[in-house]
């Protein structure tokens, strides 16, 4: 064990975490992975590059590409109403005349929100958006394309417009036209992942939150069901910390990654940027891109873009700084989501820690 794994375990151990790894890309290559922990504590199984971790919300960074992938070959266009893929008119009873589309979706500025019965798995979006329905409950009370804020509704909308113009699954999809070209194992749901056996379960202040074999069981319907697949680009995400660096190598360059590319570089730069609304920027707690955070308080006069995951105790993030090449990656099945400006310590400790050891500033 060198000094720098020993520094990085005392920060997992500092953090609480039943099991993570930390991955550091530099100029397009990895160039640093350690692995801390369990996957599984009753086994005893420890974690390793082999371990699929549930990234939570970091989940929506990822499907970004994918989205913008579609962006490309035209089959689906950022400021185009929403209405158009659903084929019924979907808008905010209180601004009839102002469209939803899928950069607010992105950028959470669409006014969709949670509050009106997003959870209910017996809903589907015609139940909770259609003009026909005029569930007012399911809509902020600014207009759409005004505010920020945070909407895990409107991020599956997403995945469910994703699955209505390609007439795949969302993960079929993905698989296609991102997962498959870098030759990794990704999914939605962990019954479609090919090593099961290396399924991390889940924790939470130190207990079994969610064994393995559960979301095994969980199964998936892999078929393009729009009106009910809204949920699915939350955050049910599992994939390997290596391949999410690789993944991360791509959005913080130019778009491609090992010879492959994912995205042109005005893709890329679109995603980065703060969305232009009718409120002028998109602020929350930090600026935000189309799926994508910009964070400038971790590290001093340093611009990172990226993402976090939190859910049920566990914790993972993605963050990168394109001026210098650098990726970090954080993934954990367990872990203290104590944060401090938004973003959870365990992983801030680690970045501060890593960044000036790999990138020398």
């Amino acid at each position: 064990m060198t000094q720098t794994d020993a520094q990085v375990d005392a920060f997992f151990r500092r953090g609480r975490a039943v099991g993570g790894s930390v991955v550091i890309a530099y100029k397009g290559q990895i160039v640093y992975a350690r692995d801390y922990g369990y996957q599984n504590t009753y086994r005893r199984e420890p974690v390793t590059a082999d371990t699929y971790f549930r990234i939570a919300s970091v989940t929506k960074l990822v499907t970004g590409i994918g989205a913008m992938r579609l962006a490309e070959e035209g089959l689906l266009n950022l400021d185009e109403d929403i209405s158009a893929y659903f084929g019924y008119s979907i808008q905010n009873p209180r601004y009839r005349s102002t469209p939803l589309t899928l950069r607010q979706l992105m950028s959470h500025t669409s006014s969709v929100s949670e509050k009106g019965g997003f959870s209910s798995i017996h809903r589907t979006v015609y139940d909770m958006l259609s003009k026909d329905v005029n569930r007012s409950g399911n809509f902020e009370t600014w207009a759409p394309g005004s505010k920020y804020q945070y909407s895990n509704f409107g991020a599956g909308l997403v995945g469910a417009i994703m699955e209505a113009v390609t007439w795949q699954s969302v993960n079929a999809a993905m698989r296609e036209k991102v997962f498959s070209p870098l030759n990794m194992d990704a999914a939605y749901a962990a019954s479609l992942l090919k090593e099961p056996q290396y399924i991390a379960s889940q924790y939470e202040n130190g207990s079994l939150n969610k064994a393995a074999s559960r979301y095994i069981k969980d199964g998936y319907e892999d078929t393009a069901d729009p009106e009910k697949h809204f949920r699915t680009t939350v955050g049910e995400l599992w994939i390997r910390s290596r391949d999410l660096a690789k993944l991360a190598i791509a959005l913080c360059g130019d778009g491609s990654v090992d010879g492959v590319r994912l995205l042109s570089p005005q893709s890329v730069q679109t995603m980065r940027e703060e969305q232009k609304l009718l409120g002028g920027s998109v602020t929350g707690d930090s600026p935000y891109g189309l799926f994508m955070h910009r964070v400038d308080s971790i590290l001093e006069g340093k611009t990172l873009y990226g993402h976090q995951g939190l859910s049920n105790g566990r914790s993972s993030n993605v963050y990168f700084d394109p001026a210098n090449e650098f990726v970090f990656v954080m993934t954990t099945n367990g872990a203290s989501n104590a944060r401090d400006k938004g973003v959870v310590v365990l992983a801030q400790n680690l970045l501060r820690f890593l960044y000036p050891l790999v990138a020398g500033q």
